[in-house]
């Protein structure tokens, strides 16, 4: 997350960063080993912002590209491995690996973010686990932090 979770459940995403798309769990317990384990792998890293640009087909959502050194690319890909070899598969693989592309969602039609002045440094100490709940009656989708996972110093 760049910005804290605005309550301890929420609808509209904060400004964060999305290492991975969504994936199933049905062993909490594992998956938290999973991620410890990443987690400690990984020391503290920073990325710049950088442009911003206007994505998508039908609608249009504003991001501000993230430019990595490489270190963020590196935390995705264990991210991603270490979830698959564990069973934890991911649902949506169309911009994993190569196709990575980190960035901040800005606009979209729920949410209303600002942007960064290009090459501002964010420091990534952490990554979250969030839960996503849909509602039955109204299909809302219900974001909680489940855990964060610090980054090494």
């Amino acid at each position: 997350m760049v910005e804290p979770a605005p309550a301890r459940e929420f609808e509209i995403w904060p400004l964060h960063i999305t290492l991975v798309p969504w994936f199933h769990s049905d062993n909490d317990q594992e998956l938290d080993k999973v991620l410890q384990k990443v987690a400690s792998r990984h020391k503290a890293l920073k990325v710049y912002t950088g442009k911003v640009e206007q994505w998508g087909k039908k609608e249009k959502f504003e991001v501000q590209k993230l430019e990595d050194p490489g270190s963020l690319h590196r935390l995705h890909w264990d991210v991603y491995q270490s979830l698959e070899k564990n069973g934890f598969h991911i649902h949506q693989k169309d911009f994993l690996r190569e196709k990575f592309a980190p960035h901040l969602a800005l606009r979209n039609r729920y949410q209303k973010g600002h942007a960064f002045k290009e090459g501002s440094g964010l420091e990534v100490k952490n990554f979250a686990l969030i839960n996503q709940t849909r509602l039955k009656v109204t299909g809302r989708m219900i974001k909680s932090v489940t855990k964060e996972y610090a980054l090494s110093n």
